[in-house]
């Protein structure tokens, strides 16, 4: 059976950037150990979730979970909860604007992604293709599954991240490039992937 989600609370940005600016923020988590809060809200160029996704996997950063949502055509709001072994001050030091910014190439030899199991609505939710899927988690997962995503000419223009144990539960609503509606084609294709995803036959990036 797959399981239910609580609902989250809308991301909220504590204050507003100017046109054209980023807010970034890393805040160590009191009474966690090793766990940050990092936000970004303001201008993000298309594709900086994979590259903010790369680039942290490269730095030996994970993702437990994440809220980010596209709020104007150049503008974004996000939370990012990671955790690291690193020292403390070179995580709070780390320019994440950066990375999100930084071009990573295709990880061709990246573990092959094994999804337990995902649900996909294929007529669109305004104007997006809404995915969610189900993983063992491991480092460097968001970033290949984002790759993945690319290589289809998606591109989440909202996304929900979350790590139980060692099971990922992550929610995608995907458009197409320039933030167009995907065509029931693309749709299809990436059902058609998802399913060699999932179980025994892995489809490698």
């Amino acid at each position: 059976m797959v399981p239910t989600r609580s609902m989250k609370k809308p991301i909220t940005a504590p204050n507003t950037p100017a046109p054209g600016e980023t807010m970034v923020d890393i805040q160590p988590i009191a009474y966690r150990p090793s766990c940050y809060n990092l936000s970004l809200h303001g201008y993000l160029t298309p594709g900086w979730t994979g590259r903010l996704a790369a680039g942290l996997a490269e730095n030996g950063i994970d993702i437990v979970r994440a809220d980010a949502e596209k709020a104007t055509n150049i503008s974004w709001r996000s939370n990012f909860e990671i955790t690291s072994g690193k020292p403390e001050q070179q995580i709070l030091e780390l320019n994440y604007l950066s990375l999100a910014r930084k071009e990573h190439p295709l990880h061709q030899t990246a573990p092959k992604i094994a999804l337990q199991d995902y649900r996909i609505n294929p007529h669109r939710e305004e104007g997006s293709i809404f995915v969610e899927i189900w993983a063992v988690d491991r480092t460097g997962f968001l970033r290949d599954l984002l790759d993945f995503f690319s290589l289809k000419c998606l591109f989440p223009v909202k996304m929900n991240i979350e790590t139980i144990g060692e099971t990922v539960e992550d929610r995608f609503w995907l458009k197409g490039v320039g933030g167009l509606p995907p065509s029931p084609a693309i749709a299809e294709s990436l059902k058609q992937n998802l399913d060699n995803l999932s179980g025994f036959d892995c489809y490698a990036i």
